[in-house]
Order: structure tokens, then sequence, then C-alpha cells
């Protein structure tokens, strides 16, 4: 099934037509896409590994989940969808955190933070999107990111956070 997203300007203007992934975005537009940081009850924040198989930036450490914003859906609905899709969590609460855009990546994006509780070991994997997984206290993050593959738009929001 082809991926539709919504078309927006620089300034977060939805525009009337859409976008396919996969097809190049036209100069000047963007997407939406979400992160979601979670956090379990007790602090630790979690971290998923990208599959091998991915084209970009397999084996990258990410914070929970995330990805494209499809045609119709807010951000906070599409950050709820991918969270359940790549961990299998449904949180407590959700917050947005943060909106950045990147020019370059022609994306707006909108980070989440999610608390959830209950047992860690239930977090699974999507096939095809993740393999693997930590929960580490908010101590260690530092340390992690440091020391594994990471996204630097990431390391900043979780620098914020730890500030």
């Amino acid at each position: 099934m082809t991926e539709v997203w919504n078309a927006y300007d620089l300034n977060r203007n939805q525009l009337p037509h859409l976008l396919v992934r996969g097809e190049k975005i036209p100069e000047g537009q963007f997407h939406l896409c979400v992160n979601v940081l979670v956090r379990h009850q007790d602090g630790d924040i979690l971290f998923m590994r990208r599959s091998a198989n991915k084209s970009l930036y397999p084996g990258y450490y990410e914070f929970g989940a995330g990805g494209s914003v499809l045609a119709g859906e807010d951000s906070q609905t599409a950050a709820l969808r991918e969270l359940k899709e790549e961990t299998g969590l449904v949180p407590d609460s959700i917050r947005l955190l943060e909106q950045v855009c990147s020019v370059k990546e022609q994306c707006h994006f909108d980070y989440f933070e999610v608390v959830v509780s209950g047992d860690k070991n239930q977090v699974r994997y999507q096939e095809g999107e993740t393999d693997a997984h930590v929960w580490l206290p908010l101590k260690e993050v530092p340390d992690f990111v440091e020391n594994h593959p990471c996204f630097n738009n990431q390391k900043k929001i979780l620098n914020s956070l730890l500030d």
C-alpha cells in the first residue's frame, strides 16, 4: 500500500495536495513526522534499535518510535499509531515536547513524550523496522548516546530533558 502524506509549507500551513512516499518532495514543501520518547513510570527511557534491513540508518538507536504522519491524520494520532506499531506499547499519558523544522530533510518534526507503566518486557518489534531495545535510567543516557549510533536531533531533545 502506498503511503500518502499531507503537504505543508515552511510555516506548517497545509497545502491543497498530497505527497507520496518515495516520490521527490517539491522544493519548499514539507511533510510531517513524529518522534515519540518513551519514559517508563520508573523514569527509564526506551531506546529501540533500527533493523539491520532498513535502507536508512540501519542499526541506529532511536528513542521509542517514530514515522511519517499519514494524510488526514494529526501528529498526536500518528504518534500513538507509530508507538503501537513499533513497540506494542499503549501509553498512560502523552505530551508534545517540541516542534522543529528540518529544511534539509523537508520535514516538520513533532516530538512527543509518553509515559508507560507495566512490564518492561512487553515491548515487541515491528518486522523490518526494529530488532532490539534497551531501557536506560536517565543518568546512563548521555553515555549511551555517545557510544551508540543515534540521531543528532534526538540527542538534542534528550539533552534538554537532562538539563
